[in-house]
């Protein structure tokens, strides 16, 4: 490692299934996608390592629902029962992830796009394909400069309370990229973030997508081609879904959902036109394993999960495992250290929806309030490790 140099490489793996697949997004049970008719566009995972001299850090994107390692409990109170989600990955494969990276295990961050129409378990042949890719970009490693900028993205909307387009509430619309460039001034990659559910696929529900945000990064990669990845990390979506999108349409949307794509596709790239060269700054993280209370009733009384945080000089992305209400990012971006920062949930495990207190008692309900397995004081807690932790970065 090369003291006082930020390196980094991208690397991009297809992971489409080979073998018939459960879909993750509504009912593995009922919705299994065969690979020879239900495929309608790839899958791929993509890679980001960093090496700043001291540590290395890598961020993995994959076309999935969720980046668990371990079974989670979904209440359905309405059904006084409860949805078992299977592991996306097996057990220890961020492990094996950093050991192909040379570097910690906290120091992986795995995020799923929260695509719908992707496998709900990936198994070992595709964790390999992953830490191929780990090794491949450790090979590649190169100085870079970073560049960032945030405006607002026009494809998402508030989804409360029946899980359709609803104008009424608001959501917190940023859209950041970050691009990451040779010294020459090539661009070898981005970081996009933004919070929208990638549910726009349906009629039927049993097919293979990346869907809009997936197929939005593969149409800026093809535009620049030169080995350029575009990766996606999903937002605070818990109540945000995709513009428009009503979920009584008798089509096949698939059409529609490469039209979204193409407008995705277009806000993330001039958005990147105006990103603003940042100073390399430091490379931080920190992690850290919360407690959050559950309603009286869930299996536990408490839920733990992981949050964490990436500071690049001005730009730091936060994770945490849970389908985070937008109205949490207005809340912590005042804490945060950097510049630009980004907000993601789905990342590193799988958690469970997380209202804010204010969609606890609105009375609306829903579907992410029929599912959580918090209480109110939750977002509470939350609020407060989460701040703690973006202090660390100061």
């Amino acid at each position: 490692m090369e003291q006082g140099v930020l390196k980094a490489a991208f690397r991009k793996v297809n992971i489409t299934p080979e073998e018939t697949a459960p879909l993750q997004g509504y009912d593995p049970a009922l919705y299994i996608a065969d690979p020879a008719k239900d495929i309608l566009d790839d899958l791929y995972a993509r890679v980001l390592v960093l090496d700043d001299g001291n540590e290395r850090q890598v961020l993995i994107s994959v076309d999935c629902g969720l980046s668990n390692e371990q079974p989670f409990h979904a209440a359905m109170k309405d059904r006084a029962e409860y949805r078992v989600l299977c592991e996306a990955f097996p057990s220890g494969s961020r492990r094996l992830w950093s050991e192909a990276a040379e570097t910690r295990e906290s120091n992986v961050s795995v995020h799923a796009t929260h695509t719908h129409s992707a496998p709900a378990h990936f198994g070992g042949k595709y964790v390999a394909r992953i830490d191929q890719a780990v090794r491949e970009a450790v090979s590649g490693l190169q100085p870079i400069r970073v560049k960032a900028c945030c405006g607002e993205t026009a494809v998402s909307v508030n989804r409360r309370p029946h899980l359709r387009h609803n104008d009424a509430l608001p959501i917190d619309k940023t859209l950041s990229v970050a691009v990451l460039e040779s010294l020459d001034g090539q661009p070898i990659g981005a970081i996009v973030n933004c919070a929208v559910h990638p549910t726009l696929l349906i009629n039927p529900y049993n097919r293979v997508s990346a869907e809009f945000v997936g197929l939005a990064m593969s149409e800026w990669e093809n535009k620049l081609g030169g080995g350029f990845t575009a990766m996606f990390l999903q937002g605070f979506c818990g109540d945000v879904g995709p513009y428009g999108h009503m979920r009584d349409e008798k089509e096949d949307t698939y059409p529609w959902v490469r039209r979204l794509a193409l407008q995705f596709y277009a806000e993330a790239a001039e958005l990147a036109e105006r990103a603003v060269p940042l100073e390399a700054g430091v490379v931080k993280r920190a992690v850290k394993t919360i407690s959050l209370p559950a309603y009286d009733g869930y299996l536990t009384p408490s839920i733990e999960s992981e949050i964490s945080a990436l500071r690049i000089g001005e730009t730091l992305i936060f994770s945490a495992s849970h389908e985070v209400f937008s109205g949490y990012a207005a809340l912590l971006r005042p804490h945060s250290p950097a510049a630009y920062p980004m907000f993601c949930g789905v990342a590193n495990g799988y958690a469970g929806y997380l209202p804010t207190p204010e969609a606890f008692r609105d009375g609306l309900g829903g579907y992410e309030l029929n599912t959580t397995p918090y209480c109110e004081e939750a977002g509470k807690r939350f609020v407060e490790e989460a701040t703690a932790l973006l202090r660390q970065l100061d």
